[in-house]
């Protein structure tokens, strides 16, 4: 299951680097999978300050090895990096 330690929905609006890092081995159900994924978008969706110069997110999944899906700074807005999190879970 995914563990996140995350602020108080006020202090997320700071500027932060969040590396977020997904476990998708087969010993994790694809329904919690799915849940993983659900709520990086929310996170990403709500809590995440994006401005310009602001916070900065990474997505890596892990199995038998890490893979990442994208790092800190590849993605400048929110629609990118929600687009990545959605073509992820295709």
């Amino acid at each position: 299951m995914i563990a996140v330690f995350v602020l108080r929905r006020a202090a997320c609006r700071d500027v932060v680097d969040l590396a977020i890092v997904l476990d998708v081995s087969n010993h994790v159900d694809p329904n919690d999978v799915q849940r993983e994924l659900d709520f990086v978008f929310e996170l990403v969706l709500d809590a995440v300050s994006l401005d310009v110069g602001r916070s900065r997110v990474a997505l890596v999944t892990y199995a038998e090895t890490a893979n990442v899906q994208f790092y800190l700074g590849n993605f400048t807005d929110r629609p990118l990096i929600l687009d990545s999190i959605s073509a992820f879970h295709e």
